[in-house]
């Protein structure tokens, strides 16, 4: 009996390994390059799962090397990843076709200082829900000053994606630029724009109109011309999006840079305008809402 005891144990031993194989590894988003956190790992044909942590990181314990695990996300393709006796796994996960617009009923408040000229600001973004044929619409003003004789504005309306698939979208904007910088300068300028995404890069084009106003020397003109631009994304930290914008008339150059990111609902951004002898820098921190 006892003997019968010691050889049931032996093999037991090897079954209880084999069906304890521990798996560790990184979910990643393909577009981004970046861990993807909250994806939600199952052992397929079983209960056993997991969810990937902030950095993407996960654990599960399978019953055999060779076992089959379900990774599934709001707005990714589920994906089927067989391990072939791998313990240690990086995934990569893409958007689904069908996309879903997390840039949808958002407000984004921010406190804004201008490092040159205008120190004092704020700047209010505001997006609507999905629209039924097609995107989200996000309108934007910011305005800095100096309390004094500066003025510096700015402002957009944007139709974001109402063309898109998986990897291409197409946005359309419209917006002004308007300053008063002591007593010199009194200037507007307007842009109609469209962007090309393609996966994590944007090409901009699109067409500028200045009214431009020296004040010293009584030059005032108003002239057209084209706008050219281009923006990318990054992944972690802050997820940051950097775009740089020229607008070029007969007789000037306009320049727009930003970069933006985010942690969790508080946001940043530093940009960046020039145009004939004004130029400012701005820095920007705010919070994100849901409505």
């Amino acid at each position: 009996m006892i003997k019968n005891y010691l050889i049931f144990s032996f093999l037991l031993v090897p079954i209880l390994c084999w069906s304890q194989f521990k798996v560790s590894g990184i979910v990643k988003s393909k577009a981004e390059n970046a861990p993807f956190p909250g994806v939600i790992i199952i052992e397929k044909g079983t209960r056993n799962g997991t969810e990937s942590n902030l950095e993407g990181e996960f654990e599960i314990e399978v019953s055999d090397p060779n076992s089959t695990l379900v990774l599934s996300f709001v707005g990714m393709v589920t994906k089927e990843f067989k391990l072939k006796g791998e313990s240690e796994v990086i995934i990569e996960m893409k958007y689904d076709c069908n996309k879903d617009f997390f840039d949808a009923y958002q407000i984004k408040i921010y406190g804004q200082s201008g490092l040159i000229n205008n120190p004092i600001g704020g700047q209010i973004d505001i997006s609507s829900p999905y629209i039924f044929f097609g995107g989200v619409l996000e309108a934007s003003y910011s305005y800095q000053t100096n309390s004094k004789e500066n003025i510096f504005q700015e402002g957009s309306l944007e139709f974001k994606h109402p063309i898109s698939n998986c990897d291409f979208d197409i946005d359309f904007r419209t917006s002004f630029r308007d300053f008063e910088f002591e007593n010199k300068f009194d200037n507007r300028g307007y842009s109609f724009e469209t962007d090309f995404n393609i996966s994590r890069y944007s090409f901009i084009a699109g067409y500028s109109h200045l009214e431009f106003n020296n004040i010293n020397t009584s030059k005032k003109y108003n002239s057209s011309g084209v706008l050219i631009g281009f923006g990318t994304s990054f992944g972690q930290p802050l997820y940051p999006e950097v775009v740089g914008k020229i607008s070029i008339y007969k007789d000037n150059i306009e320049y727009q840079g930003k970069i933006q990111g985010n942690y969790k609902r508080f946001l940043i951004f530093l940009k960046y305008y020039k145009l004939s002898s004004f130029n400012e820098l701005s820095l920007g921190i705010g919070y994100n809402l849901n409505y």
